[in-house]
């Protein structure tokens, strides 16, 4: 066994799987010493199975084939693992997508200009899906998240930057009017809506949520001080959470409101 396993550099272990399974078998046992011993007959046969592993053949596939093997049965095998891969391809480049999109995320809110000043600047339309459901309690917020998820079939998405709060302006900025969802891909859905390209007041803060109501008041009395008219409500985001870190201090949120 170990001339076999030296010859075709694979593991003894991988052997004695493939002789226990009955794919490939030892032409012959020693009895008192257990020593499998390999004929050079056999060796089409285990290259063959190799070759058929490297295709991540499954092993039940393989001892159907070493057993029963024609070309009809090969062809079928073959076809059926390439459905196999293709599937798994796929899965991997939605993985890579979704690894590429946290990088790009990471490096966005790395390029934020400044926290804790009134910005203003230009933000493009964007697609919402929107629940009108007034909350306090984090418990709430968090079951309005997974209901955002279940309706729009985005699960995936509720971690990058993509879920935010209504605030309504002149209020105690408490008590949030609902949940939206940012995606560009949303088809056929009830309760989506356009969020208007314009220029919007902004603040970035660090902190969690419960440090919010603090920034409202500041760009309230920015928008009062400057005689500036706003419409709509207050769009408030998490841009880093425990999605992204578990560390507190590089926690970071955004509220805006569209100017006029």
């Amino acid at each position: 066994m170990g001339e076999v396993s030296k010859l075709f550099n694979i593991p003894i272990t991988t052997l004695r799987h493939y002789h226990n399974k009955g794919i490939f078998k030892a032409g012959y046992i020693d009895k008192d010493t257990g020593y499998r011993y390999y004929f050079s007959d056999q060796f089409e046969l285990l290259n063959n199975i190799l070759n058929l592993r490297y295709s991540k053949i499954p092993l039940d596939r393989i001892k159907e084939y070493t057993e029963n093997g024609d070309i009809s049965l090969l062809k079928s095998i073959f076809s059926e693992q390439k459905e196999e891969l293709e599937r798994s391809i796929n899965e991997l480049e939605c993985a890579k997508k979704s690894v590429e999109e946290r990088l790009q995320y990471i490096e966005k809110i790395k390029k934020i200009p400044d926290f804790e000043k009134i910005l203003i600047q230009h933000m493009e339309a964007e697609q919402i899906f929107t629940i009108d459901k007034e909350f306090r309690k984090e418990c709430d917020l968090e079951i309005l998240v997974r209901e955002l998820g279940e309706k729009t079939n985005f699960s995936h998405s509720l971690t990058l930057g993509n879920v935010g709060l209504f605030m309504k302006p002149n209020s105690e900025y408490r008590e949030y009017a609902g949940v939206y969802l940012i995606n560009k891909n949303f088809k056929d859905l009830l309760n989506v809506s356009l969020k208007t390209a314009g220029e919007y007041l902004m603040i970035y803060f660090k902190g969690k949520r419960e440090s919010s109501a603090k920034y409202y008041k500041i760009l309230e009395k920015y928008i009062k001080d400057n005689n500036i008219e706003t419409e709509g409500l207050f769009y408030e985001i998490a841009l880093v959470s425990t999605s992204i870190s578990h560390t507190e201090k590089e926690y970071i949120r955004r509220i805006e409101i569209k100017k006029k």
